[in-house]
């Protein structure tokens, strides 16, 4: 199915005349859980859902020692995981320090098979009746 889009009506407000304009928007879907994962992944590898679910949170408990170190984790053709921050700048050059750091988060970066997949990822209009009409 891929993803769905769905055609809305915008106001550019930033605009004094205001003018409208259309584009299309993604539709969203409810996330599969941890547990519907979880009992997918064992039923696919022929073992025990709680040793499946013992192997992705020890894989996370790694990823997090290792990510909380410093380092960035590659996994394989599913993609690499590092952390990252972003920060403000600052005119004087003994200011720029630690209490500069405005985020802190974990960057995903897609391996070959993700990238592969968003190649091949299909983009279809969802049926005329979700429509914005207003």
């Amino acid at each position: 199915m891929g993803i769905q889009v769905r055609k809305s009506k915008i106001k550019l407000n930033y605009l004094e005349e205001k003018p409208e304009r259309y584009k299309i928007q993604q539709l969203t879907y409810p996330a599969v859980t941890f547990t519907q994962l979880v009992s997918e992944c064992s039923k696919s590898c022929g073992v025990n859902p709680a040793q499946t679910k013992a192997v992705i949170d020890a894989l996370v408990d790694r990823l997090i020692h290792y990510m909380e170190i410093g380092h960035g984790v590659q996994m394989g053709n599913f993609g690499s995981f590092k952390p990252t921050i972003t920060v403000r700048s600052v005119k004087q050059y003994d200011d720029a320090n630690t209490d500069t750091v405005k985020t802190r988060r974990v960057t995903f970066f897609p391996g070959k098979a993700f990238k592969s997949m968003l190649g091949e990822l299909s983009i279809t209009q969802a049926s005329e009746y979700l429509n914005d009409e207003e």
